[in-house]
């Protein structure tokens, strides 16, 4: 040492640099040179270990203690990584460690240790550990392996940070640990390292920067204009359908501009002006010339084209606070997801947005899109609602748009009504191009003014009606095509509807005036007759016939038809007078009486019976049966039709006040005819006592073992809607519903259970509050 601080300047700082590294290196490892509880045992070690690095052409394994053939690590030159391109990478993946333990001693885990420093530089730039698992057990050796730990160490310390050019050394060692005995029989744990004191040490070296941001990503500056297609606006040039497109929210009061979209198109040039405050007071009105810019073929970067994009991200946190992009002519492609949570898209007249990638995450747009196209393939996922304005089409080309149809508040598309801008009419937003392959799938509405004697076809939405006689005013149509109801339900029918259920809802039933009138036209496709739940069932088309129900799809009356085109799709009849909830089944012979709702509920001690009617021909009424056990009937009351021929809906009520109801009582409709032919429709049952046993329980199931029917009585403090599903037991469902509960006591029955084959079932009842509940059930 002394000769070393005697030499000259010069020396000692070449010397300094030359055990610089070694320095690094101690002050790294320095634990490792410190005194460290050994095995008990001095044949417990390492018998092996190597490391796995991936230059970016796949995992390389390297020998730490020489064992295999596989080349050294220590002294390997990794080589030179260029990271000017940002996909470049240089992996430690992992290692293995092998090991013998011999009693007392029992190695139990064991870590990969790595620490990367520049040459010329004693801290580390980036350093850490990775546990290797064990995976195999001979006796009393050991191995540990991890090949998985995906470590880039051309990153720096930090997120986001690369290693500047330079050369670099990369130090490995192994650490395994474990629990022996001292001679005086207490426990203690031991460490070994290999290799001991040390590292296993390789070099490689870095050239170029890397670049701020991916070559499949770019963000918008504003650095020049607002022209979208202008490569200086953007951080890594103009997106593509390969390049995510990110939009800042650059905040109020930045002179940034947000990107406009004028695909081949010129914008030309504007003032813009500004109010500026005066030193002295007072303020004054500032004009600037904006410049315009050209993207079609006679611009300097010649035809744009439509703009384009993967994913479509623009950034906010509020509507008051949120970036903005405008699609003022022309076309965007969004092959991404497209997410516009504030409202940040605005869309001009006679442009078009197109999804057209496979599967997406579409956000929507509450202020509405004009022309929207679905094509791509795949399935697009539309989280949030949006509104296609008047004028505009959503035209499918290729590939389904789907909503959520357990949240039809949030996720739904809306048709614009027709509407009059500067006494110039625009006709209803409408929905074009649906085939069994590119539909929409979920719910759609429009709400729009029907005239009599014109038919309407409310956007193309799949249902046309055409009135005569008094006018109805505004009409709402909803439209699911996600669902089926699982039965018709009306005594005589127990098939499903088809996938395509029409909501309609007259703003005026015109109910003192005569009502109203009309010839409905019902258009279908062809895969929403298969797949039907339950059990996957299919309808014959040339049954097909137009029901109705007035009780949410509870009982279903058959209207039937007076011409179906198959070849069309489409199903036409005529005199419909009640409006509520259509859908098409498969027809039976007709009945005097379309029923088209039937329920029971227990009031207090009591049961209200209730019905109702869109159609009576020489019905003389109603004799409403009761039942202990669902098989033998007693006659409660008759109740007489209100007309004995009639086609406007009437409703029925009767209040069960019998004394000493107990268990469970079975209603059930008996229609007689004035020549004295009778009809039955399917029973509803009630449930009396069990009070405070129902109060613990919450659900229980009647009766069980059941045979045509089987109703759940369910007490609940939280109204809402709940769901009901019944399961075989191989998980399969065979029948699901949706149910309003009350607060207090409900009769749920559970539909399409006659039909069900003899065994053991499950029967699970998601309540309001979210809390299921199953019932184990059996079917004689």
């Amino acid at each position: 040492m002394k000769a070393l601080l005697s030499s000259p300047p010069a020396l000692r700082g070449q010397v300094w640099q030359r055990l610089l590294p070694l320095l690094a290196l101690f002050v790294f490892f320095g634990t490792s040179f410190t005194a460290q509880a050994q095995p008990s045992n001095p044949n417990t070690r390492f018998t092996g270990s190597n490391i796995i690095i991936d230059p970016g052409t796949g995992n390389v394994t390297y020998d730490g203690q020489n064992t295999t053939a596989a080349p050294d690590f220590d002294g390997e030159d990794l080589g030179t990584f260029d990271v000017s391109n940002f996909n470049t990478t240089l992996l430690l993946n992992g290692g293995s460690a092998f090991t013998s333990e011999f009693a007392p001693d029992v190695i139990n885990s064991a870590t990969l240790t790595y620490n990367v420093t520049a040459d010329g530089v004693s801290a580390p730039v980036t350093s850490g550990t990775i546990a290797l698992p064990l995976v195999n057990t001979s006796g009393g050796d050991k191995s540990f392996f991890n090949d998985i730990a995906n470590i880039d160490l051309l990153r720096g310390a930090t997120a986001n940070t690369t290693l500047a050019p330079g050369s670099y050394t990369v130090d490995v060692f192994f650490t395994v640990s474990g629990r022996t005995t001292r001679s005086n029989g207490t426990p203690r744990t031991f460490t070994i390292q290999t290799p001991p004191g040390g590292a296993y040490q390789a070099t490689f070296t870095v050239t170029g920067v890397r670049p701020t941001e991916p070559p499949t990503s770019t963000t918008w500056t504003g650095g020049q204009d607002d022209n979208w297609f202008d490569p200086a606006n953007w951080s890594n040039g103009v997106p593509n359908s390969g390049k995510d497109a990110t939009i800042p929210d650059f905040g109020s009061g930045s002179t940034i501009q947000y990107p406009n979209i004028y695909s081949d198109a010129i914008k030309l040039p504007s003032t813009r002006e500004t109010v500026i405050q005066n030193p002295g007071g007072g303020t004054s009105t500032v004009t600037t010339d904006v410049p315009g810019y050209d993207n079609t073929a006679t611009g300097p970067r010649g035809a744009s084209g439509p703009a384009q994009t993967r994913t479509f991200t623009m950034n906010g946190t509020s509507q008051a606070q949120r970036s903005i992009t405008r699609l003022v002519v022309g076309r965007l492609n969004v092959f991404g997801d497209f997410n516009n949570q504030q409202d940040s898209f605005i869309q001009r007249e006679n442009t078009t947005i197109a999804f057209a990638g496979t599967d997406q995450i579409i956000s929507g747009s509450a202020s509405g899109l004009v022309n929207v196209e679905i094509s791509g393939g795949g399935i697009k996922d539309l989280t949030t609602n949006f509104t296609v304005q008047a004028g505009g089409v959503l035209r499918f080309i290729n590939g389904i748009l789907r909503t959520n149809i357990s949240a039809v508040n949030v996720s739904f598309v809306e048709l614009s009504p027709a509407t009059n801008v500067n006494n110039v009419g625009i006709q209803s937003a409408r929905i074009e191009g649906e085939t069994d392959n590119s539909y929409l799938r979920g719910y759609v509405k429009i709400a729009e003014v029907a005239r009599a004697g014109t038919t309407q076809d409310f956007g193309n939405i799949g249902l046309s009606l055409n009135f005569v006689g008094n006018n109805p005013g505004i009409v709402t149509v909803t439209r699911n095509t996600a669902e089926n109801y699982t039965s018709v339900n009306n005594g005589s029918n127990s098939r499903p509807t088809i996938r395509r259920i029409f909501g309609v809802r007259p703003a005026d039933q015109q109910t003192n005036t005569g009502g109203l009138n009309a010839t409905l036209t019902f258009r279908y496709l062809n895969n929403e007759l298969t797949n039907l739940i339950p059990n996957n069932q299919t309808l014959d088309e040339s049954k097909l016939a137009l029901f109705v129900s007035t009780s949410s799809g509870n009982t279903f009356g058959q209207l039937g038809r007076d011409a179906l085109d198959t070849e069309s799709n489409t199903l036409v009849k005529t005199n419909v007078t009640t409006f509520a909830t259509f859908s098409l089944s498969e027809f039976t012979a007709p009945l005097p009486v379309t029923l088209t709702a039937f329920d029971a509920k227990r009031v207090g001690k009591n049961a209200e019976i209730t019905w109702e009617t869109v159609n009576e021909l020489n019905s003389r009424g109603y004799e409403l049966q009761v039942s202990n056990d669902g098989r033998n009937y007693r006659a409660l009351t008759f109740v007489p039709s209100a007309s004995p021929n009639s086609n406007q809906l009437l409703r029925y009520r009767y209040i069960d006040t019998e004394a000493g109801k107990t268990g469970v009582r079975y209603y059930r409709l008996r229609q007689i005819d004035l020549d004295g032919t009778d009809h039955y429709y399917a029973p509803k049952v009630v449930t009396f006592d069990g009070g405070a046993e129902l109060a613990k329980a919450e659900v229980r199931a009647f009766p069980n073992p059941f045979g045509e029917v089987l109703t759940l009585t369910a007490n609940t403090s939280v109204a809402g809607p709940a769901q009901l599903s019944v399961t075989d037991m191989t998980g399969r469902v065979v029948s699901q519903q949706a149910v309003q509960l009350t607060v207090g006591i409900n009769d749920v029955s559970v539909p399409n259970v006659a039909n069900l084959r003899s065994g053991i079932y499950l029967v699970r009842l998601v309540m309001p509050s979210g809390e299921a509940k199953v019932m184990r059930v059996s079917k004689q």
